[in-house]
């Protein structure tokens, strides 16, 4: 009898335990896909959040700098980063998942000057460029030796000391700085200087969330990732997330086919 109750109390206690997992993300703001400020913290949160818990995984976010997130991640403090770009030196630190947005990254200028940008990395040679600590630009930028780069802590700092005169560029998301020229308060006072994204864009990329492979757990965790965004898609729960999020019906079954990659 007594053994019993105790088998009773452990198959209870570990079923407690699955229920109650819970992973922490952490990540820099990166408005439109996720932000503190925006509903339910963002679409590509909210698309992760119900991904696991079809999983019975619980996930909150942490919002800090970029460099910060990447760290605390790769030193197994945090469970994930959400919307890690690819590139051959992190991947031999983290594990990816499969694609779940895609953006591109460009360059940024005063509308009241002149920039000779003719899509060559060699025409950018005379000018300053600032970009957020670790962030991914392209490839072919960051092998360029010739370019005059200084780094910010975040993209929003990157515009404002384009706004003042102090670089001539800035290199990062479009959709995000466009979001954050619009939105943010330090982009917006009467005397600061008008910025504008110019193209041709730098580099596509995906965002995806990447877990440390010096942890026991990642594959496993990337595993359970991958079959809440299955399970979502199957169920009809992404394209509801989405449809709630703005997205039009012809937006989200576009989406869907491209999560199903």
């Amino acid at each position: 009898m007594i053994k019993r109750c105790f088998l009773l109390f452990w198959l209870c206690f570990t079923h407690h335990t699955y229920s109650q997992e819970e992973w922490l993300f952490v990540t820099e703001p990166f408005p439109p896909y996720f932000a503190e400020q925006l509903p339910q913290q963002g679409w590509l949160a909210d698309l992760t959040v119900t991904a696991l818990a079809s999983q019975n995984i619980t996930a909150s976010i942490e919002f800090t700098t970029w460099a910060r997130a990447i760290k605390l991640v790769e030193k197994n403090k945090r469970t994930a980063v959400l919307g890690a770009y690819f590139s051959t030196e992190r991947e031999q630190i983290f594990l990816y998942s499969r694609p779940l947005a895609h953006s591109f990254t460009g360059l940024f200028k005063r509308k009241n000057t002149h920039i000779s940008y003719d899509g060559s990395l060699a025409s950018l040679e005379d000018y300053s460029i600032s970009k957020g600590s670790d962030y991914i630009v392209g490839d072919e930028f960051s092998k360029q030796r010739n370019l005059t780069t200084t780094e910010s802590k975040d993209l929003v700092s990157s515009l404002r000391v384009l706004q003042l005169g102090r670089v001539d560029l800035v290199a990062g998301t479009k959709e995000v700085g466009e979001y954050w020229l619009k939105n943010h308060s330090i982009l917006q006072s009467d005397t600061a200087a008008e910025i504008e994204y110019i193209e041709p864009h730098l580099a596509y990329h995906h965002l995806c969330i990447v877990f440390s492979r010096s942890s026991a757990n990642s594959e496993q965790r990337l595993s359970q990732l991958e079959s809440g965004l299955t399970a979502i898609i199957n169920n009809g729960e992404a394209a509801s997330v989405l449809l709630r999020h703005g997205f039009s019906e012809a937006k989200t079954e576009q989406y869907l086919e491209f999560l199903k990659r």
